[in-house]
């Protein structure tokens, strides 16, 4: 099932069954990825392993992807790896999830449906960084400067020298 990621599938019944779900999706296919990407291009792979834990469905996501982000200092593509593990909690509404143990991210599946895409965008929104940039400047181009900072502009340096002189 090659968009079997996009499907609206019951949580509890993949729960129940313990269900592994194998999954390979086109980043440009996640409409909260997409616009933040440099290239529309790339895909995220993983596994969706449900089951149930503390009489919840739970699934043990794993998700690699290698994102292009532009560099917020140099305005070019730059690589952004995730390799993101996480175990989340999927419960029905906002009440069912302050009841979850801390150990679990919580997603709302409304009506106990959920999309492997729709968890597989979270995880990869909570992996991009609030700014994008390089690990080091020089890949930048940008070279710091070793020596002093220049001197501090103060254009009102002189203002109270003025006012005492008055007219």
């Amino acid at each position: 099932m090659p968009d079997g990621w996009s499907r609206s599938l019951d949580a509890e019944q993949l729960a129940d069954r313990r269900s592994d779900i194998d999954f390979s999706i086109p980043l440009p296919a996640l409409p909260r990825i997409a616009p933040l990407l440099a290239r529309a291009e790339g895909g995220a792979q993983g596994k969706a392993s449900f089951a149930r834990e503390q009489s919840l469905a739970v699934v043990d996501l794993t998700v690699d992807a290698q994102l292009t982000l532009t560099c917020q200092r140099c305005m070019r593509p730059m690589p952004w790896p995730v390799a993101s593990r996480a175990r989340i909690a999927l419960v029905g509404d906002v009440d069912a999830a302050d009841a979850v143990a801390p150990e679990f991210e919580t997603v709302i599946a409304p009506g106990g449906r959920i999309t492997v895409g729709e968890l597989v965008e979270e995880e990869l929104l909570l992996a991009l960084p609030v700014v994008a940039l390089h690990a080091r400047p020089e890949s930048c181009g940008v070279l710091l400067a070793d020596g002093p900072e220049e001197e501090t502009q103060k254009p009102f340096a002189g203002l109270a020298d003025l006012l005492k002189r008055g007219p």
